[in-house]
């Protein structure tokens, strides 16, 4: 490797642009959507604003959660879908004992602990079984939760293989068993309009400020516009080709721009693409396993295409 760095080193930085890209071109026909995510994951991991809404769980979002986790106290069994760090917390002070936290990276649990240190808050890991597993090989008996429990873990499954993710889960539950997971939902309102247009739209609207929270509005509604039907994804390329033919001679919007394209960039170093599905895409996945018992919309930020939706168990 020592060596490759002194090679390197060499090279213009027009022609260490170009091997980049070609590394990237690679990396995107070798690996699977698994190994891609995995990648983006590890090297990502929870480097990201906690007080940011749809990113993480509001505070609104956990007070759902928390009213459908129902007898934290006694030996009910919970299941976490991933390492979100503030659903770590809130079972862990809701009372519930040994919940395991499934993530294909002990990197990434790691670093959702890390992230809660910097908020000063603890979580008790004796209290937590961490599992390193992709979720749909979990090497656990089956009916043996009385929980699980996810924030937007949909958008981590391609289309084709959620059925199978869906009835992975159900088998998991016991009888009377609940799944209560955080969606996004493909919002199509503008779907005949152009990209140039929703980007301009956002950028002169007259509360326009460089937040996370609106540049995360701006990607949701790229997401929604540039995903392919028929696949159910959007290319992470095609929102950036988007952003960079916006052309604007004010500062403002550029570092708006800017900071978009820092925050996709290490998504579009490895190429993964983004789930974008509607209801009815969603639904005819996980209503062959499951029914809808509740649903409902945290009131701190504009949540309707992020619904929590509560499932049970079809008889």
């Amino acid at each position: 490797m020592r060596l490759m760095y002194s090679i390197l080193k060499g090279f213009s930085n027009k022609d260490l642009l170009y091997i980049r890209w070609l590394i990237t071109e690679i990396l995107a026909n070798k690996l699977s959507h698994n190994e891609q995510s995995k990648l983006f994951w590890d090297n990502n991991g929870y480097a990201r604003n906690l007080n940011t809404a749809v990113v993480n769980p509001s505070e609104d979002d956990l007070n759902i959660y928390k009213k459908y986790l129902i007898d934290g106290g006694g030996n009910k069994k919970v299941l976490l879908l991933g390492s979100t760090p503030l659903l770590r917390n809130l079972l862990n002070e809701a009372g519930f004992r040994n919940y395991v936290v499934a993530d294909f990276s002990f990197t990434t649990i790691e670093s959702s602990l890390r992230t809660l240190d910097k908020l000063n808050i603890n979580v008790d890991i004796d209290n937590e079984i961490w599992l390193k597993s992709d979720w749909l090989e979990m090497p656990l008996e089956p009916e043996s939760f009385d929980y699980i429990v996810g924030d937007m873990v949909f958008t981590q499954i391609e289309p084709y293989k959620q059925q199978l993710f869906a009835k992975k889960l159900a088998s998991l539950l016991k009888n009377k068993g609940v799944f209560i997971v955080k969606m996004c939902l493909c919002n199509t309102n503008s779907s005949d309009k152009d990209p140039q247009q929703i980007i301009e739209e956002k950028l002169s609207a007259k509360n326009f400020e460089n937040t996370a929270r609106q540049r995360l509005e701006l990607l949701y509604r790229l997401r929604n516009r540039l995903r392919d039907k028929e696949s159910q994804i959007t290319s992470v390329h095609a929102i950036v080709h988007e952003l960079l033919q916006y052309k604007t001679t004010n500062n403002k919007r550029l570092s708006f721009i800017k900071s978009m394209l820092k925050m996709l960039s290490k998504r579009a170093e490895v190429n993964l693409p983004f789930i974008t599905q509607t209801k009815d895409e969603l639904e005819k996945n996980i209503l062959r396993f499951f029914s809808l018992y509740a649903s409902a919309s945290a009131s701190d930020y504009p949540s309707n295409d992020f619904p929590i939706y509560i499932y049970v168990l079809k008889k």
